[in-house]
C-alpha cells in the first residue's frame, strides 16, 4: 500500500490550536479501512506526518472530512517509500529505475 509523508506548518502562535486540534482527531476520528496513521514528527511550527492510504486522492479526501483547519490549511503531501531497510516497494522502484537508465 502506498506511503505518504505530509508536512503540516503553522505558526507559532497557532501551536496550542494545533495541540487541540490534533488531540481532537485522536479520540474522534475513526480511520477508513485501508488507512494507517503510521508516525507523527513534530517541530517548532508544523508537523510532518506518516501515512498509508490506498491512493492520493482518496488520503487527500479523507483529510478533507476532519475539522483541523491548522493542520489543512498548508499541507503538502508526498508519496514517499521506505528505502532503509529496503522494502519490496523501494526495491522494485529501483529496478524499474535502472530500466529506463538503459533505455537511453
Amino acid at each position: 500500500m502506498p506511503m505518504y509523508h505530509i508536512t503540516h506548518r503553522w505558526s507559532g502562535e497557532e501551536d496550542v490550536v494545533a495541540a487541540k486540534e490534533a488531540a481532537d482527531f485522536f479520540t474522534k476520528v475513526s480511520l477508513p479501512e485501508g488507512f494507517e496513521f503510521v508516525a507523527s514528527y513534530n517541530f517548532n511550527g508544523g508537523s510532518h506526518t506518516i501515512w498509508r492510504a490506498p491512493s492520493r486522492e482518496e488520503l487527500e479526501r479523507f483529510l478533507e472530512t476532519i475539522d483541523a483547519p491548522t493542520f489543512k490549511k498548508s499541507m503538502e503531501i508526498t508519496e514517499v517509500v521506505q528505502s532503509y531497510p529496503p522494502t519490496v516497494e523501494y526495491t522494485v522502484r529501483l529496478w524499474y529505475w535502472l530500466h529506463s537508465l538503459g533505455k537511453k
